[in-house]
């Protein structure tokens, strides 16, 4: 039987607020992580904990939200630091759903619940001086097992495409730090040495509003 929907709350606010205050006292990207990779698997193997978070989605117990607008329609934001030390993030993946390549504006921790998850790691070749061009090169292709955990950083150090290669549906945990002022992710096609943003719905809208009020004022 599934926990309560309060308890999942609170275990899950509890962990991340922990978390955050172990976070406080360290100032390099590597150390953040190797302080999360060791706590990640705390949540990652706690299968009750998780079957009651997808409880909670199914039968709309109201935690987590899942009708906050997100950049990926497959992720459900679980904590938002008040201090914008870290976010925890849930991910649920479809059998044979990937992302693009993308970069990340904050380092992260990521992790499996079950088997199956993929990250596929790519280092950028070009010098990013060309708008709309990027070459990109496999360098690391990990297939993680439950509990296990990967990593990324910041901008074009931490290119990576990541999915679930089983055939059933999985649920992967993210815990990602301070996030740096860019407004948006890269993006990347390697097949055509193609990179495109990516931006927030509401940051996309205000975009195109902005496009759109330009057009007016011309005509």
């Amino acid at each position: 039987m599934a926990i309560s929907s309060e308890l999942v709350q609170t275990e899950v606010i509890a962990f991340c607020e922990q978390t955050s205050s172990s976070l406080d006292g360290l100032s390099d990207y590597r150390s953040c992580i190797d302080l999360v990779r060791t706590e990640l698997p705390r949540l990652l193997l706690n299968k009750e904990l998780c079957v009651g978070l997808l409880t909670n989605i199914i039968q709309g117990g109201g935690y987590p939200d899942i009708r906050r607008m997100t950049l990926f329609d497959n992720e459900v934001p679980l904590y938002l630091d008040p201090q914008g030390r870290c976010s925890l993030r849930m991910y649920l993946w479809g059998p044979g759903e990937y992302t693009d390549p993308h970069d990340h504006n904050s380092w992260g921790v990521i992790g499996t619940v079950s088997e199956g998850y993929e990250v596929i790691n790519y280092r950028r070749l070009d010098d990013e001086s060309r708008s709309g061009y990027a070459r990109l090169e496999e360098v690391e292709r990990l297939r993680l097992q439950p509990g296990e955990t990967a990593y990324t950083l910041p901008f074009s150090k931490g290119i990576h495409r990541t999915g679930n290669a089983s055939g059933d549906g999985i649920v992967t945990f993210h815990l990602y730090g301070k996030t740096l002022p860019r407004g948006y992710l890269n993006c990347f096609d390697p097949a055509n040495n193609r990179v495109y943003q990516l931006y927030p719905p509401r940051r996309k809208k205000e975009l195109l509003a902005r496009q759109a009020l330009c057009r007016l004022e011309e005509e």
